[in-house]
């Protein structure tokens, strides 16, 4: 039994020696065969010198995107750029060896193409932990290269209908020094052009589709191949909704409160207008911060300055009311207003019951308004007492009250503000309705 043991463990000792002296062989022969292959390597020349122009097969995959900057009008992306092309300088012939894969040194003693992003900004290739490139060659000259970068673009944005508009985003490839006549790109038939995986998402855009196109630009040295990629985007509502145009219909619906106010309560009103006015202005610079101070209107610049003239014709409204329906007192004579009807202004005598009644009747004759305090019930009822039936909200107490008062003193409603109850509602209503469906219906031009 022990020696079939040892039998078994020497066979296996020797299979471990012979693979492991067989890898040992075909790095020796890799490590010789590069040695060889650049041995007279010029990699400041191209492949296939001055023959037919050099194909190189080119698609990318993206790994993630955003942010993209309005103030900017930039938007940076991480992807994977692979590039194919044959270089017959690097064939070799090893037995049962057909591609081998290196890593990021040998890029170095290479020739690789010189792609650049034509619109590029600041966009830099990643060297943590080691530099995150590798380099495939196949036995028949043809190479493989990929590189993970982190490109900046840019973008041009079209904000006039901003937040409801919607972006392409260009990312143009080409070759920095050759032309047509040296290098030629094109975009790799046996793989998607843009690999982007599902699920992409960004913060306050979301992706749509992409475009692809394979052009050539013309240059002062010459015509020069050209790959582009388009990035359809378009963005999230759902922030703006919440932070600027709820705001605003509340604020705007809260300056509608002053046309059930007393016109008599001129401070209520005034401070009311005055505030809503102050607030949206406010929302409207905090919208404004990060965005570039374009020479048009934006879509939600109309919306802020349609809000912004609702506010102040709602505090113009009440210096209309103020204006058409009450004049101010006679110099000398009482200061409570008195209400505009056309007719002299009455005058209001409060007198009480010992007074005689014949200096009552002569008062009634000559046009004046008598206020009976014990009829009202201020004798009657106390001062709190009176403050708790309003805070308690008796229903008796305020039909007494209101049949009290002689009609036309101090409670009428100024038929501006009714119409106004009516006007601002559905006119601001009108006005939402043709701008949501402008922005969102109307294809953009």
């Amino acid at each position: 039994m022990l020696a079939t043991t040892a039998t078994i463990l020497s066979l296996l000792l020797t299979y471990l020696r012979f693979i492991n002296g067989k890898e040992n062989l075909k790095r020796e022969q890799v490590s010789k065969l590069l040695d060889q292959l650049l041995l007279n390597y010029n990699k400041h020349v191209r492949p296939g010198g001055g023959a037919a122009p050099l194909r190189i097969s080119t698609d990318f995959a993206i790994r993630s995107m955003g942010p993209i900057s309005e103030s900017d009008m930039a938007y940076s992306m991480q992807i994977y750029l692979r590039q194919r092309w044959y270089d017959d300088r690097l064939m070799f012939q090893i037995d049962n060896f057909t591609e081998f894969t290196l890593s990021n040194k040998v890029l170095k003693s290479i020739w690789k193409p010189d792609t650049y992003f034509v619109n590029g900004k600041n966009s830099k290739a990643h060297n943590i932990t080691v530099p995150n490139a590798f380099v495939r060659i196949r036995h028949d000259g043809r190479l493989y290269m990929s590189r993970r970068l982190t490109v900046r673009a840019r973008c041009p944005l079209k904000l006039s209908r901003f937040p409801m508009d919607k972006a392409d985003c260009p990312l143009i490839i080409a070759s920095y020094a050759y032309t047509t006549d040296e290098i030629i790109y094109y975009w790799n038939p046996h793989a998607p052009n843009v690999d982007m995986p599902t699920g992409l998402t960004m913060a306050t855009y979301e992706v749509g589709w992409v475009d692809t196109a394979n052009t050539t630009y013309q240059t002062t040295h010459g015509p020069q191949s050209v790959l582009e990629v388009h990035i359809h985007l378009h963005r999230n509502l759902g922030f703006f909704i919440l932070q600027t145009f709820l705001p605003c219909y509340l604020i705007v619906s809260l300056s509608w409160i002053s046309f059930w106010i007393n016109r008599d309560a001129a401070p209520a009103r005034v401070l009311l207008g005055v505030t809503t006015i102050l607030s949206t202005a406010q929302i409207g610079m905090t919208v404004r911060e990060g965005l570039p101070r374009v020479p048009y209107a934006t879509a939600i610049d109309v919306f802020l300055n349609v809000c912004l003239v609702y506010d102040m014709a709602a505090l113009i409204q009440y210096a209309a009311v103020n204006y058409f329906t009450k004049v101010m007192p006679i110099e000398g004579g009482d200061e409570e207003e008195d209400e505009l009807t056309g007719f002299p202004p009455p005058r209001k005598i409060i007198i009480s019951e010992q007074e005689h009644e014949r200096e009552r009747e002569t008062l009634i004759l000559n046009n004046a308004h008598v206020v009976d305090l014990e009829h009202q019930g201020y004798k009657k009822i106390g001062c709190y007492q009176m403050l708790w039936r309003c805070l308690t909200g008796n229903s008796e107490f305020r039909l007494h009250r209101g049949n009290s008062v002689k009609p036309g003193i101090g409670n009428s409603v100024s038929d501006i503000d009714l119409m106004a109850r009516i006007i601002f509602p559905s006119t601001f209503i009108l006005f939402n309705v043709c701008y949501w469906t402008l922005y969102l219906h109307i294809p953009q031009s």
